[in-house]
Protein backbone atom coordinates (compact mmCIF):
# COMPACT_ATOMS: atom_id res chain seq x y z
CA UNK A 1 0.00 0.00 0.00
CA UNK A 2 1.31 3.44 -0.94
CA UNK A 3 2.24 5.79 1.90
CA UNK A 4 3.40 9.40 1.69
CA UNK A 5 5.07 10.83 4.78
CA UNK A 6 6.50 14.30 5.40
CA UNK A 7 8.73 15.14 8.38
CA UNK A 8 9.84 18.46 9.80
CA UNK A 9 12.67 17.31 12.04
CA UNK A 10 15.82 15.29 11.53
CA UNK A 11 15.02 13.01 14.48
CA UNK A 12 11.73 12.05 12.84
CA UNK A 13 13.52 11.44 9.54
CA UNK A 14 16.09 9.17 11.20
CA UNK A 15 13.32 7.02 12.64
CA UNK A 16 11.35 6.98 9.41
CA UNK A 17 14.14 5.80 7.10
CA UNK A 18 15.23 3.05 9.52
CA UNK A 19 11.65 1.77 9.55
CA UNK A 20 11.22 2.04 5.77
CA UNK A 21 14.54 0.47 4.77
CA UNK A 22 16.93 -1.24 7.16
CA UNK A 23 18.47 0.07 10.37
CA UNK A 24 20.72 3.05 9.64
CA UNK A 25 22.77 5.66 11.43
CA UNK A 26 22.00 9.13 10.14
CA UNK A 27 23.56 12.55 10.40
CA UNK A 28 22.42 16.03 9.44
CA UNK A 29 25.26 17.61 7.46
CA UNK A 30 24.09 21.22 7.44
CA UNK A 31 22.40 23.55 9.89
CA UNK A 32 18.93 24.97 9.73
CA UNK A 33 15.46 23.50 9.66
CA UNK A 34 15.33 19.96 8.22
CA UNK A 35 12.47 18.70 6.07
CA UNK A 36 12.06 15.56 3.98
CA UNK A 37 9.38 13.55 2.19
CA UNK A 38 9.19 9.80 1.63
CA UNK A 39 6.72 8.16 -0.74
CA UNK A 40 6.83 4.36 -0.49
CA UNK A 41 4.99 1.30 -1.72
CA UNK A 42 5.66 -2.43 -1.35
CA UNK A 43 4.89 -4.55 -4.39
CA UNK A 44 5.24 -8.09 -3.10
CA UNK A 45 8.64 -8.07 -1.40
CA UNK A 46 10.03 -5.33 -3.65
CA UNK A 47 10.01 -1.87 -2.15
CA UNK A 48 9.86 1.31 -4.24
CA UNK A 49 10.64 4.60 -2.51
CA UNK A 50 10.93 8.18 -3.68
CA UNK A 51 12.88 10.50 -1.37
CA UNK A 52 13.18 14.26 -1.37
CA UNK A 53 15.30 15.60 1.49
CA UNK A 54 17.59 18.33 2.67
CA UNK A 55 21.32 17.57 3.17
CA UNK A 56 22.04 14.50 5.30
CA UNK A 57 24.04 11.28 5.37
CA UNK A 58 23.15 7.69 6.26
CA UNK A 59 25.49 4.90 7.24
CA UNK A 60 25.04 1.16 7.51
CA UNK A 61 27.69 0.20 10.05
CA UNK A 62 29.32 -3.19 10.59
CA UNK A 63 27.23 -3.72 13.72
CA UNK A 64 23.99 -2.90 11.91
CA UNK A 65 24.72 -5.38 9.10
CA UNK A 66 24.42 -8.19 11.66
CA UNK A 67 21.17 -6.91 13.17
CA UNK A 68 19.08 -9.47 11.26
CA UNK A 69 16.74 -6.94 9.66
CA UNK A 70 16.91 -8.34 6.14
CA UNK A 71 19.20 -9.17 3.23
CA UNK A 72 18.56 -6.62 0.51
CA UNK A 73 20.14 -4.91 -2.44
CA UNK A 74 19.30 -1.24 -2.84
CA UNK A 75 19.39 0.42 -6.23
CA UNK A 76 19.51 4.22 -6.14
CA UNK A 77 18.48 6.26 -9.14
CA UNK A 78 19.42 9.92 -8.74
CA UNK A 79 16.62 12.26 -9.79
CA UNK A 80 17.90 15.66 -8.64
CA UNK A 81 20.98 16.85 -6.78
CA UNK A 82 24.04 14.72 -6.04
CA UNK A 83 24.80 11.79 -3.75
CA UNK A 84 28.09 10.21 -2.68
CA UNK A 85 27.93 6.41 -2.34
CA UNK A 86 30.73 4.47 -0.61
CA UNK A 87 30.94 0.66 -0.30
CA UNK A 88 33.55 -2.10 -0.63
CA UNK A 89 36.43 0.37 -0.91
CA UNK A 90 34.84 2.19 -3.84
CA UNK A 91 33.03 5.49 -4.02
CA UNK A 92 31.02 7.19 -6.73
CA UNK A 93 29.34 10.54 -7.08
CA UNK A 94 25.78 10.04 -8.29
CA UNK A 95 24.62 12.84 -10.57
CA UNK A 96 21.07 13.19 -11.95
CA UNK A 97 20.35 10.19 -14.17
CA UNK A 98 22.98 7.91 -12.55
CA UNK A 99 22.09 4.63 -10.89
CA UNK A 100 24.10 2.36 -8.60
CA UNK A 101 23.62 -0.76 -6.48
CA UNK A 102 24.69 -1.45 -2.91
CA UNK A 103 24.20 -4.27 -0.41
CA UNK A 104 22.66 -3.95 3.06
CA UNK A 105 24.66 -6.97 4.25
CA UNK A 106 27.86 -4.91 4.11
CA UNK A 107 28.69 -1.43 5.45
CA UNK A 108 27.99 1.55 3.23
CA UNK A 109 27.63 5.32 3.38
CA UNK A 110 25.35 7.52 1.30
CA UNK A 111 25.67 11.29 1.70
CA UNK A 112 23.82 14.25 0.19
CA UNK A 113 25.65 17.57 0.67
CA UNK A 114 22.78 19.58 -0.85
CA UNK A 115 19.02 18.99 -1.23
CA UNK A 116 18.38 16.00 -3.44
CA UNK A 117 15.72 13.60 -4.61
CA UNK A 118 16.30 9.94 -5.36
CA UNK A 119 14.37 6.84 -6.36
CA UNK A 120 15.31 3.68 -4.41
CA UNK A 121 14.38 0.07 -5.16
CA UNK A 122 14.70 -2.33 -2.21
CA UNK A 123 15.22 -5.86 -3.55
CA UNK A 124 15.57 -9.08 -1.51
CA UNK A 125 18.74 -11.00 -2.37
CA UNK A 126 16.80 -14.07 -3.49
CA UNK A 127 14.83 -12.03 -6.03
CA UNK A 128 17.86 -10.66 -7.87
CA UNK A 129 19.29 -12.69 -10.72
CA UNK A 130 22.94 -11.70 -10.20
CA UNK A 131 24.91 -13.66 -7.62
CA UNK A 132 26.27 -12.00 -4.49
CA UNK A 133 29.76 -12.43 -5.89
CA UNK A 134 28.80 -10.52 -9.02
CA UNK A 135 27.07 -7.76 -7.10
CA UNK A 136 30.09 -7.36 -4.80
CA UNK A 137 32.05 -6.25 -7.87
CA UNK A 138 29.35 -3.78 -8.91
CA UNK A 139 28.63 -1.96 -5.65
CA UNK A 140 29.32 1.80 -5.66
CA UNK A 141 29.94 1.78 -9.42
CA UNK A 142 27.56 4.18 -11.17
CA UNK A 143 25.82 3.44 -14.46
CA UNK A 144 25.82 6.76 -16.30
CA UNK A 145 22.90 7.94 -18.46
CA UNK A 146 25.24 8.09 -21.47
CA UNK A 147 25.70 4.31 -21.37
CA UNK A 148 23.50 2.55 -23.97
CA UNK A 149 22.10 0.12 -21.38
CA UNK A 150 21.01 2.94 -19.09
CA UNK A 151 18.40 3.92 -21.64
CA UNK A 152 16.65 0.57 -21.18
CA UNK A 153 16.03 0.87 -17.46
CA UNK A 154 16.29 4.55 -16.43
CA UNK A 155 13.01 5.65 -18.11
CA UNK A 156 11.18 2.80 -16.37
CA UNK A 157 12.60 3.77 -12.98
CA UNK A 158 11.56 7.39 -13.55
CA UNK A 159 8.08 6.23 -14.54
CA UNK A 160 7.78 4.01 -11.47
CA UNK A 161 8.89 6.82 -9.18
CA UNK A 162 6.54 9.35 -10.73
CA UNK A 163 3.49 7.11 -10.34
CA UNK A 164 4.02 5.34 -7.00
CA UNK A 165 0.42 5.83 -5.79
CA UNK A 166 -0.96 4.07 -8.88
CA UNK A 167 0.74 0.70 -8.68
CA UNK A 168 -1.50 -0.84 -6.02
CA UNK A 169 -4.38 -0.53 -8.45
CA UNK A 170 -2.67 -1.21 -11.77
CA UNK A 171 -0.75 -4.44 -11.28
CA UNK A 172 2.51 -2.96 -10.10
CA UNK A 173 3.93 -6.22 -8.76
CA UNK A 174 4.70 -7.68 -12.17
CA UNK A 175 6.02 -4.35 -13.40
CA UNK A 176 8.35 -4.17 -10.39
CA UNK A 177 9.42 -7.78 -11.00
CA UNK A 178 10.24 -7.00 -14.64
CA UNK A 179 12.12 -3.87 -13.60
CA UNK A 180 14.29 -5.89 -11.22
CA UNK A 181 15.13 -8.35 -14.00
CA UNK A 182 15.96 -5.48 -16.34
CA UNK A 183 18.17 -3.87 -13.69
CA UNK A 184 20.13 -7.10 -13.33
CA UNK A 185 20.57 -7.35 -17.10
CA UNK A 186 21.67 -3.72 -17.42
CA UNK A 187 24.15 -3.86 -14.54
CA UNK A 188 25.59 -7.19 -15.65
CA UNK A 189 25.94 -6.01 -19.25
CA UNK A 190 27.31 -2.56 -18.44
CA UNK A 191 29.94 -3.83 -16.03
CA UNK A 192 30.56 -7.12 -17.81
CA UNK A 193 34.23 -6.45 -18.42
CA UNK A 194 34.77 -5.85 -14.71
CA UNK A 195 32.53 -8.44 -13.08
CA UNK A 196 33.39 -11.73 -14.81
CA UNK A 197 34.74 -14.07 -12.16
CA UNK A 198 36.99 -17.05 -12.62
CA UNK A 199 36.00 -20.19 -14.55
CA UNK A 200 34.51 -21.95 -11.52
CA UNK A 201 32.39 -18.93 -10.66
CA UNK A 202 31.10 -18.80 -14.22
CA UNK A 203 30.30 -22.53 -14.04
CA UNK A 204 28.35 -21.98 -10.83
CA UNK A 205 26.45 -19.10 -12.44
CA UNK A 206 25.53 -21.36 -15.37
CA UNK A 207 24.34 -24.07 -12.99
CA UNK A 208 22.34 -21.53 -10.99
CA UNK A 209 20.67 -20.28 -14.16
CA UNK A 210 19.90 -23.84 -15.25
CA UNK A 211 18.32 -24.65 -11.89
CA UNK A 212 16.19 -21.50 -11.98
CA UNK A 213 14.99 -22.32 -15.50
CA UNK A 214 14.06 -25.94 -14.65
CA UNK A 215 12.46 -25.69 -11.21
CA UNK A 216 9.22 -27.17 -12.58
CA UNK A 217 11.03 -30.38 -13.60
CA UNK A 218 10.30 -32.99 -10.93
CA UNK A 219 13.38 -34.94 -12.10
CA UNK A 220 15.72 -31.99 -11.52
CA UNK A 221 18.68 -33.18 -9.46
CA UNK A 222 22.47 -33.38 -9.40
CA UNK A 223 22.64 -36.13 -12.04
CA UNK A 224 20.54 -34.22 -14.55
CA UNK A 225 22.37 -30.96 -13.90
CA UNK A 226 25.77 -32.59 -14.23
CA UNK A 227 24.80 -34.23 -17.54
CA UNK A 228 23.47 -30.93 -18.90
CA UNK A 229 26.82 -29.28 -18.15
CA UNK A 230 29.05 -32.14 -19.37
CA UNK A 231 30.60 -32.89 -15.99
CA UNK A 232 30.47 -35.71 -13.47
CA UNK A 233 28.21 -35.57 -10.42
CA UNK A 234 31.34 -35.60 -8.28
CA UNK A 235 32.70 -32.54 -10.10
CA UNK A 236 29.37 -30.78 -9.67
CA UNK A 237 29.40 -31.39 -5.92
CA UNK A 238 33.01 -30.18 -5.73
CA UNK A 239 32.00 -27.00 -7.53
CA UNK A 240 29.61 -26.18 -4.68
CA UNK A 241 31.53 -27.59 -1.72
CA UNK A 242 32.42 -24.13 -0.36
CA UNK A 243 29.07 -22.54 -1.19
CA UNK A 244 26.30 -21.95 1.40
CA UNK A 245 24.09 -24.64 -0.19
CA UNK A 246 24.83 -28.05 -1.62
CA UNK A 247 23.30 -28.68 -5.05
CA UNK A 248 20.30 -30.55 -3.65
CA UNK A 249 19.75 -27.95 -0.93
CA UNK A 250 20.04 -25.17 -3.50
CA UNK A 251 17.32 -26.78 -5.65
CA UNK A 252 15.04 -27.11 -2.62
CA UNK A 253 15.75 -23.54 -1.49
CA UNK A 254 15.09 -22.09 -4.95
CA UNK A 255 11.86 -24.08 -5.31
CA UNK A 256 10.51 -22.94 -1.96
CA UNK A 257 11.60 -19.32 -2.52
CA UNK A 258 9.80 -19.28 -5.88
CA UNK A 259 6.73 -20.86 -4.32
CA UNK A 260 6.74 -18.16 -1.64
CA UNK A 261 6.92 -15.42 -4.29
CA UNK A 262 4.01 -16.99 -6.15
CA UNK A 263 1.97 -17.25 -2.96
CA UNK A 264 2.55 -13.54 -2.32
CA UNK A 265 1.67 -12.53 -5.88
CA UNK A 266 -1.83 -11.02 -5.93
CA UNK A 267 -2.17 -11.95 -9.60
CA UNK A 268 -1.97 -15.64 -8.60
CA UNK A 269 -4.38 -15.42 -5.66
CA UNK A 270 -6.85 -17.79 -7.38
CA UNK A 271 -4.23 -20.43 -8.23
CA UNK A 272 -4.55 -23.40 -5.83
CA UNK A 273 -1.68 -24.04 -3.46
CA UNK A 274 -1.16 -27.52 -4.90
CA UNK A 275 -0.82 -26.03 -8.40
CA UNK A 276 1.86 -23.68 -7.15
CA UNK A 277 3.74 -26.63 -5.68
CA UNK A 278 3.52 -28.42 -9.03
CA UNK A 279 4.88 -25.36 -10.84
CA UNK A 280 8.04 -25.52 -8.75
CA UNK A 281 8.55 -29.26 -9.12
CA UNK A 282 6.91 -30.26 -5.81
CA UNK A 283 3.81 -32.03 -7.08
CA UNK A 284 3.20 -34.08 -3.92
CA UNK A 285 1.00 -31.81 -1.80
CA UNK A 286 2.01 -33.33 1.54
CA UNK A 287 5.74 -33.09 0.82
CA UNK A 288 5.36 -29.54 -0.46
CA UNK A 289 3.47 -28.48 2.66
CA UNK A 290 5.99 -30.18 4.96
CA UNK A 291 9.06 -28.64 3.29
CA UNK A 292 7.45 -25.22 3.03
CA UNK A 293 6.46 -25.24 6.71
CA UNK A 294 10.00 -26.19 7.71
CA UNK A 295 11.44 -23.33 5.61
CA UNK A 296 8.95 -20.57 6.43
CA UNK A 297 7.30 -21.64 9.68
CA UNK A 298 3.81 -21.86 8.18
CA UNK A 299 1.90 -24.01 5.72
CA UNK A 300 1.60 -22.59 2.19
CA UNK A 301 -2.07 -21.72 2.79
CA UNK A 302 -1.42 -19.88 6.05
CA UNK A 303 1.59 -18.12 4.50
CA UNK A 304 -0.58 -16.88 1.61
CA UNK A 305 -3.28 -15.61 4.00
CA UNK A 306 -0.71 -13.81 6.16
CA UNK A 307 0.80 -12.16 3.08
Amino acid sequence: MYQLQHVDSFAAWSRLISDAFVRLQSEQVSGGHFTATLGATMLGDIGLMRIQAKPHAVQRTENLTSSGDGDFYKVSYQLDGYGLLIQDGRETLLAPGDLAIYDTQRPYTLAFEKPASVMVALIPHDQFRLSQQQVSQLTAVSLKPTHPLSGTVAPLLRHLGSNLPAWDEFGGYQLARNTVDLLATALDGAMGGECHADAKSRQREMVNSYIEAHLDDVELGPARIAAAHFMSVRSLHALFEKEPFSVAALIRHRRLAKAARMLRDPLLADLPVQAIGARVGLADAASFSRMFSKEFGATPGKYRNAS
